[in-house]
């Protein structure tokens, strides 16, 4: 089977990448009035439809690299495109899944799942039919009803995969989206975006700290360096055979190759991170 990035080169194909970073390096102004930079000469390119993971140490900038491709923050040099436009504001087409879930405490799971269809002007009918079938396929049918208090977190988190899928975004964007659940319903929730994902093919970009799930889920892996200025160091192409289930890849050989070879390349740049915040917290106790 072909991966997205062969399909990608096939020349009978469209050859513009879905998104393109290019030498991009992101600065911020601390609140004591500091230059952070976040980001430094950093360039990655995720092909329509693939599945691209990113992984690195905290403070790498995974999280920045999400904002400057949704358009929510811009970069202070580089350039960032989607679909070979020149990110200026927030792109169409684009959802985003955060680490905290955006559903709203006011609203039942069926209300919460139409309000995007509903913002963009979808009669009511249509769009609360849509959102039950959403409902469905994230299997939650029966808890139409139900609000946000009355759900366990794996459920709040169909209810908010369900939300940026009902809008059939052409990328989808999502910043550890499963890091506070339970390592048995994150396995459940993997194969769910597995599955859901393989209807539309999306190209998606998921930043996780957790190399295992990175590598079960994705066609590529980008390891990033330890921050400040964070940029790629390496990236990695996941030839594991689809559709997978998360829970059985991680046994087969080659999966523990690739953790090998990927674990050797983030290793450094984690034992880097973990030195400058032991030298840090030594610093602010002399």
């Amino acid at each position: 089977m072909e991966t997205p990035r062969q399909l990608l080169q096939d020349q009978s194909r469209p050859t513009v990448p879905a998104i393109e970073l290019a030498a991009v390096t992101k600065r911020f102004t601390t609140p004591g009035g500091a230059r952070y930079t976040a980001l430094m000469d950093l360039s990655l390119d995720v092909a329509p439809g693939e599945f691209c993971a990113v992984v690195g140490p905290t403070g790498c900038g995974k999280s920045t690299t999400l904002t400057l491709v949704s358009g929510l923050e811009r970069a202070s040099s580089g350039s960032v495109k989607v679909h070979g436009e020149e990110v200026k504001g927030i792109p169409p087409g684009i959802g985003f899944m955060f680490q905290t879930d955006a559903v709203l405490p006011w609203k039942s799971v069926l209300d919460n799942v139409a309000t995007g269809p509903r913002f963009r002007g979808v009669p009511k009918k249509k769009a609360n039919d849509a959102a039950r079938d959403w409902v469905r396929r994230v299997g939650l049918a029966g808890f139409e009803d139900r609000f946000p208090h009355q759900l366990s977190g794996g459920m709040r988190k169909r209810v908010a995969l369900a939300q940026s899928l009902i809008n059939e975004p052409k990328i989808l964007l999502m910043d550890e989206p499963f890091g506070a659940l339970d390592v048995q319903t994150r396995a459940i929730m993997s194969n769910e975006l597995l599955q859901l994902w393989d209807l539309t093919r999306p190209s998606v970009v998921f930043v996780t700290h957790d190399l295992e799930e990175a590598i079960a889920l994705a066609d590529k892996v980008v390891v990033l360096t330890a921050g400040p200025g964070g940029t790629v160091k390496a990236s990695f192409d996941i030839d594991l055979p689809r559709p997978r289930v998360v829970q059985e890849i991680r046994f087969e050989a080659h999966f523990v190759d690739l953790y090998q070879q990927i674990w050797e390349a983030l290793k450094s740049e984690v034992d880097v991170a973990y030195a400058q915040t032991t030298q840090a917290g030594r610093g602010a106790d002399s």
